[in-house]
């Protein structure tokens, strides 16, 4: 492997062109970075932080969590360097992770401009950047400052056996590289200058995607489905979180006598079996004792949902007898809501029973899915793509009528806010 001139970044810091500034100190008392942030320089940049209540990390914070800056999907969302035991590396990663958060440096001299990494992708940075140095390390490079060709091409031998793998980890030395005028700890040269990462780690694209489609007998029944779902199951999902809000809103207003409440409870019996409905049933066997599941359905009551369309605070723990009575006489309904459930389109009856407060909040799950679905047939994005469009889209798929809505263009990442309906 040959080296070649740094970076036009590293040329502007010595202001030579093709001549590489000399090696920093690779000890813990070597001398700081020019630009480096101070330990209380806020890490992320002021156009992801705008419009969020939070700053966020500071440069010199033990773990850096950007949770409330990332969709509430991503899985990893905390940097923590202290599972970096060699604090030469912690810092090195340290200043490379704010480099790449706050400047976009090509990483390829023939790649053109470059934008800022996503914060979504900060983690797997933090962890290929943690594992490239402990493999350099072992290979005899305790620094950068002492990387040679040689040592780049003994581990790259063994990352080829994955040249998946391999390639991702070939771009982060490539942005090591390029970030290097910002880092205390620097390699003294351009890694496999000229020549791109799939290149280097052996990896083959090919033209077509080599995915088999998936069948039209398995595929057509799952997106009108999940079609069904966007279209006509949201509208049952929205009426059904709005009846249970004016119930637990007119629930509140309520101040009972003594004796009020028995009542109530005969009226909504009463009311229950002119209807020819059964009484709400809970919605699984949980922690009621010795409860019967009969047709997939508790035989006992959901106190909690009685309560509501009855209109009785405060529980009903000294009617358990009643109510199991009134279970008895008139049987069991699953769900208990008054929303009625639309019909499905092959067979004209509705597409499941009525709801209660848990299967609501499952049903809500299963919407999301389905616009996951649509959003995948449709567009062919990857799943990190797909999850961000999620966010996107305005919905009222969420608890007490919220609306989520992305604050920040996805391209800059960005808070993530909560805005009522």
């Amino acid at each position: 492997m040959t080296s070649s001139p740094m970076p036009a970044a590293a040329q502007a810091s010595t202001g030579e062109p093709g001549v590489f500034p000399s090696p920093r100190q690779s000890g813990d008392d070597a001398v700081p970075a020019a630009g480096a942030a101070d330990a209380s320089a806020l890490v992320l940049p002021s156009a992801i932080r705008a419009g969020c209540q939070l700053d966020g990390p500071r440069f010199g914070d033990d773990v850096w969590d950007v949770s409330g800056f990332v969709p509430r999907t991503a899985k990893m969302t905390r940097i923590d360097f202290t599972t970096i035991t060699d604090p030469v590396h912690a810092r090195t990663v340290r200043e490379y992770l704010h480099s790449r958060i706050n400047r976009g440096i090509p990483a390829n001299q023939l790649s053109g401009t470059a934008r800022p990494m996503k914060l979504t992708s900060l983690y797997q940075e933090f962890s290929e950047t943690r594992l490239i140095l402990r493999e350099l390390a072992a290979a005899g490079a305790a620094r950068l400052a002492d990387v040679t060709p040689r040592h780049l091409e003994q581990i790259l031998a063994g990352w080829k056996r994955r040249p998946d793998t391999a390639a991702g980890r070939v771009g982060t030395v490539k942005h090591l590289a390029a970030h290097g005028p910002f880092l205390t700890d620097r390699l003294g040269f351009t890694p496999w200058p000229g020549r791109p990462a799939n290149q280097v780690a052996g990896r083959r694209i090919p033209r077509e995607n080599t995915t088999p489609r998936i069948p039209r007998e398995v595929m057509a029944p799952l997106l009108q489905a999940a079609l069904f779902y966007m279209h006509t199951v949201a509208g049952d999902l929205l009426a059904a979180q709005q009846e249970i809000s004016g119930l637990q809103a007119a629930c509140a207003q309520v101040t009972l006598r003594p004796g009020e409440a028995r009542a109530r409870l005969e009226a909504f019996i009463g009311g229950r079996a002119r209807a020819g409905r059964g009484i709400p049933a809970a919605s699984h066997a949980g922690k009621i004792p010795g409860a019967v599941i009969a047709g997939g359905i508790v035989q006992a009551p959901n106190q909690a949902l009685i309560g509501l369309l009855a209109g009785i605070p405060g529980g009903l723990w000294y009617h358990q007898e009643r109510l199991a009575a009134a279970g008895g006489e008139l049987g069991y309904e699953q769900g208990g809501l008054d929303t009625a459930m639309s019909p499905w389109p092959a067979s004209g009856l509705p597409w499941r029973p009525r709801l209660d407060v848990a299967s609501l909040r499952t049903e809500l799950f299963h919407l999301r899915t389905a616009c996951w679905i649509v959003i995948a047939y449709l567009s062919g994005m990857r799943d990190a793509e797909k999850r961000a469009e999620l966010h996107q889209m305005r919905h009222s798929a969420g608890r007490d009528n919220w609306r989520f809505r992305r604050s920040r263009s996805s391209s800059l990442g960005g808070c993530w806010t909560d805005q009522r309906a």
